[in-house]
């Protein structure tokens, strides 16, 4: 399987379709809360508001990730997809914290709510959110940037259905409370798909090897090498959400003390884990002893 990064050329549409469809429901949304007295709605297309601010941070990373950056950045402007990604979740976290907030504000609240209109809009952002967060379907476990967009719209997804769930109710039993509730389930449920999203972006900021590399096989893989004693100094970073780097030092016999060994070793890390730039120094060894202990010089 290979793993060689290959972003698909629509990925910018996407990223323009998803913000003006959103930005165009916001408008709705928040004219249609005024007019059917629904905070729900009014606290739905706020939120929206921030996943749209959501969407365009990633996008314009991504653009920028693209540009060429002066010399002193060598490996360009592609890092801005990691502080993007942890924005992002920033964001969610934000997100989350104010729906909570809003949802116990509302437990008190009898306010007459036409019912009617709160379900119709907000099934209109099931279809908006719904067609926006497939367009990134494909892409969101390539790139955890996109996967904090696409974790955006569904998080919108979730509170509108929990908007036609307590519009029906309020319709049907007058139950006001439910809605508080349902905000409240889809708090929860954001804040647990958002967590990992926050975690991994931490990791990445600090330089830690990315979630989908499998450092012992990989090891493995490197010690399976024909002519190799030993290895040491692996190391592996991010340099964007979709990029990842190592360099390693091999040992090897003498025969073996050619590039063949390293190309080799090149093409199946490369072939076999998403790592898209590769580094590796020779250093001959006479036998195939290590004067130490062999496993304090792999890694």
């Amino acid at each position: 399987m290979s793993f060689k990064h290959q972003h698909k050329g629509n990925i910018n549409n996407k990223f323009i379709t998803g913000i003006v469809l959103n930005t165009a429901f916001i408008i709705i949304e928040l004219v249609y809360g005024v007019l059917a007295n629904s905070l729900a709605l009014v606290a739905d297309a706020i939120h929206n508001a921030a996943d749209v601010l959501s969407l365009f941070l990633s996008w314009f990373s991504f653009l920028l990730a693209r540009k060429k950056a002066p010399e002193k950045f060598t490996y360009g402007y592609k890092n801005l997809t990691i502080f993007a990604t942890f924005i992002n979740a920033i964001l969610l976290f934000l997100s989350v914290g104010a729906m909570i907030w809003e949802s116990f504000e509302r437990l008190g609240n009898h306010e007459t709510v036409n019912s009617g209109i709160v379900i119709l809009v907000a099934f209109g952002g099931v279809i908006i959110n719904g067609l926006s967060a497939f367009l990134f379907f494909d892409e969101r476990r390539s790139d955890i940037n996109i996967e904090g967009a696409f974790l955006h719209l569904l998080s919108d997804i979730l509170v509108s259905v929990g908007v036609i769930v307590a519009g029906f109710f309020i319709w049907w039993r007058s139950w006001y409370w439910i809605d508080s509730v349902m905000g409240l389930l889809a708090a929860i449920v954001i804040m647990i798909s958002s967590w990992k999203l926050f975690k991994e972006s931490l990791n990445l900021i600090l330089g830690a090897i990315p979630a989908a590399i499998d450092l012992e096989k990989l090891k493995i893989m490197i010690l399976q090498s024909k002519g190799l004693v030993t290895f040491h100094d692996l190391h592996i970073w991010p340099i964007s959400t979709t990029e990842t780097a190592l360099s390693v030092h091999l040992v090897v016999l003498p025969e073996s003390f050619n590039e063949e060994v390293t190309t080799k070793l090149e093409e199946s890390i490369k072939n076999n884990f998403p790592i898209h730039h590769v580094t590796m120094q020779l250093e001959k060894r006479d036998n195939n002893e290590c004067p130490t202990d062999c496993a304090l010089h792999q890694g």
